[in-house]
């Protein structure tokens, strides 16, 4: 009898004590590895991008890890490559850090990048499993001038479930980040990085929760930007996860979140220094078909980005304050202008409806 009673207290110990089992909507997160190092990688997240446009509302956060390291890896992103578990290597994903249900690839959840096809189907596979993990962030408070952040995390886990290994980690993911990159055909040097994981608001390997009999769970965070870090650019991505070193069958996303919007609303003009933005404006926009782009000073180099870094325009020879624009073929959506003058570099948003 004490023997039952002792197993029964130390289950309740490492297991959640949930009352229903009711399945809510997966939002599932591809990670992707990849570093300005990697000549592969371009081709690698062109890859990735049309497996994710036909999956809308997964999260795409990328770790600058895999292939040695540049100017925006964080010690966060360098530890997770012990999911690999072999040599780390770029272009590469992993989908909700879950081993994918194929035979022959069943000792880690990282893949190399080399089919949209199979990285659409490790999407599908992920999708297809049933969720019992809710997870929003709330609260989210951005300070200007101290560059702190505030938010609240929390959720409930509906299911039974392993409290001891259950983690959170929050990452600051940052979009827009002008930096060279290696390619097949030379360096790129003014290639645009879109959802580079810029910082950890938890711990490397994420924080460990406490959670309420019903499976409820709440985390408040207080995090400052890293200097480099442009607020009008990031967004909060929380992952409710397990994490064992020891075992990478139990390092899977049980869910995921993202703020709906970057930490600062003051996106209309988005100076890389502000003492040398030119100033240009944007008409109509929104736009369907055309729009006009008339500058302070003589143009020399325009380029238009979609929210996934996809150059759908770039001229180099422009030389006029004036610029036509055609997007009548573009699909709608929330694009970036990045203008240069003599004067500097300036990005405003330019919004396309149909």
């Amino acid at each position: 009898m004490h023997k039952l009673l002792f197993s029964i207290l130390l289950a309740c110990a490492v297991s959640g004590t949930v009352t229903a089992q009711t399945t809510v909507v997966r939002t599932s997160v591809l990670e992707e590895f990849s570093t300005a190092l990697c000549q592969y990688c371009p081709d690698g997240y062109q890859i990735i991008k049309k497996a994710i446009d036909s999956h809308p509302g997964t999260l795409w956060i990328v770790h600058h890890a895999g292939f040695m390291t540049d100017d925006i890896t964080i010690a966060a992103s360098e530890r997770l490559t012990f999911l690999y578990a072999s040599t780390a290597f770029a272009p590469a994903y992993m989908v909700d850090r879950t081993i994918p249900e194929e035979t022959y690839h069943d000792y880690s959840p990282v893949w190399g990048v080399d089919d949209s096809a199979r990285v659409a189907g490790h999407l599908d596979e992920m999708a297809a499993k049933p969720c019992f993990t809710t997870v929003e962030i709330s609260g989210v408070n951005y300070d200007a001038a101290t560059h702190a952040v505030s938010a609240t995390v929390s959720g409930r886990i509906m299911h039974q479930f392993d409290t001891v290994i259950t983690r959170l980690s929050l990452y600051l993911v940052e979009d827009s980040i002008v930096m060279p990159q290696a390619s097949t055909t030379g360096t790129i040097n003014d290639y645009i990085h879109m959802h580079a994981v810029r910082g950890s608001a938890t711990d490397v390997f994420g924080v460990p929760l406490t959670f309420a009999p019903d499976g409820s769970y709440s985390y408040t965070i207080n995090y400052t930007l890293p200097s480099v870090a442009v607020a009008s650019h990031c967004r909060l991505v929380a992952l409710i996860h397990y994490f064992k070193s020891n075992n990478l069958t139990k390092n899977n996303v049980l869910n995921a979140a993202a703020t709906e919007g970057y930490l600062s609303n003051h996106t209309a003009v988005i100076d890389e220094d502000p003492n040398l933005g030119s100033q240009f404006t944007v008409s109509p926009n929104p736009a369907s078909s055309r729009v006009i782009v008339n500058a302070d000073r003589p143009i020399r180099c325009i380029t238009v980005i979609d929210t996934y870094g996809s150059c759908q325009l770039r001229d180099t020879q422009c030389g006029s304050p004036v610029y036509s624009i055609d997007c009548s073929s573009w699909p709608a959506g929330i694009y970036l202008i990045r203008l240069t003058t003599e004067q500097g570099t300036t990005t405003r948003k330019m919004i396309v409806n149909k």
